[in-house]
């Protein structure tokens, strides 16, 4: 949700799927789900696809570290295997390649620098892991090189999965986080805030914006 673009094209026109911290929310992936059905996807492209988006936003694969750690943790209680995780300057967006699954079966996550320096561990693990649902359970037919709208129940749907399997803490404390960051004004944020854990956890979250900034 973060002002990468507040609305759908990010780098030279490409478009990437998930949540964009302070802006919109992006729509899904398509290409591989959890049982490996295929689309037909083309892969040469879209491996092309995903290297000039890279390169566009100077993102780098990341191995160790803060973000890498937590989506370890992320990826063994989905039980799949841990995506490429890239870390891109700048911005507090984060986001999943369109398609990216059908390349190599790990899929593509990116995620600002920001991002990692604003969310504490424990709220950076339900951003991740709504992230992570995405790759496992949305079905688009679009990969990297189309256009893709913002599917307001697919994100929703995001957060009810990683609820599930992280558990609802680390995603209310994603979306806590978001309302203030834009200081309540996330108006996407609240509403899952509130479908995710009711009218009290928005209150929580603006109740008292020093501690919510520790």
């Amino acid at each position: 949700m973060g002002p990468l673009s507040r609305g759908c094209i990010i780098a030279a026109g490409r478009i990437l799927a998930g949540i964009i911290l302070l802006g919109t929310i992006l729509a899904p992936q398509d290409v591989l789900n959890a049982t490996g059905r295929t689309s037909q996807l083309n892969i040469r492209a879209q491996t092309a696809c995903e290297a000039e988006m890279l390169g566009n936003l100077d993102a780098r694969e990341v191995f160790s570290g803060k973000a890498y750690d937590v989506l370890t943790e992320i990826a063994r209680a989905y039980g799949l295997p841990i995506p490429h995780i890239y870390v891109f300057p700048r911005s507090r967006n984060m986001a999943y390649i369109a398609g990216s699954t059908a390349v190599d079966g790990r899929g593509k996550i990116l995620v600002g620098q920001q991002a990692i320096e604003l969310f504490d561990t424990v709220a950076l693990k339900g951003f991740l892991g709504h992230e992570m649902a995405h790759l496992v359970s949305d079905r688009a037919a679009q990969g990297c090189n189309d256009y893709i709208l913002r599917d307001p129940q697919a994100e929703a749907d995001a957060d009810a999965l990683a609820a599930r399997t992280l558990g609802t803490g680390p995603v209310k404390a994603f979306l806590q986080r978001v309302l203030a960051l834009t200081e309540g004004q996330n108006r996407d944020a609240r509403r899952r805030l509130e479908a995710l854990q009711g009218p009290r956890a928005i209150l929580q979250a603006e109740g008292d914006p020093a501690r919510n900034f520790q």
